[in-house]
């Protein structure tokens, strides 16, 4: 038997006490930011690599450069988001990516499979990046994919 009396609605199960999911706009803010910060070093890297070209006339310099150019690229996101939870952008915007399971750092292979998200996420119209604002928990399907959340530093 109900007593007819008003009960509070479920809780939504969040990330952690404290700690609120991190937004679209500030996810692509920070994005934004690090597609900045990385830019300026492949541009650095790319004029180095001219140069060191045009001193020794040959090709080899800038074959080295690009080489190191996509390597780098490929390490970034992963690099940072297994060392320290953020990028240099979303540090910027006071983000962390973490397990969604525990709220834990992730693993290296994590960071990886999260990049490797990135692009799938992409390659279909953008609707991995579209789907942080229809999860409830905003996580696009790089975050489904690696078993991740972006939350905000506490």
């Amino acid at each position: 038997m109900t007593t007819g009396g008003w009960q509070a609605p479920e809780r939504e199960p969040g990330p952690a006490p404290g700690l609120v999911f991190g937004g679209f706009g500030a996810r692509l803010v920070a994005y934004i930011g690090d597609i900045i910060i990385f830019g300026v070093i492949a541009t650095i890297l790319l004029i180095i690599g001219t140069l060191v070209a045009f001193a020794s006339a040959g090709v080899g310099g800038v074959l080295i450069v690009f080489t190191l150019i996509a390597i780098a690229s490929l390490a970034y996101f992963p690099y940072f988001w297994a060392t320290s939870g953020s990028t240099p952008g979303m540090r910027m915007m006071g983000l962390k990516v973490v397990r969604d399971s525990d709220g834990g750092p992730i693993t290296s292979g994590q960071a990886v499979i999260r990049l490797i998200g990135y692009w799938v996420s992409g390659a279909v119209f953008y609707l991995g990046y579209i789907w942080i604002f229809i999860d409830k928990r905003h996580r696009g399907w790089h975050d489904l994919i690696a078993g991740t959340v972006v939350v905000q530093r506490a």
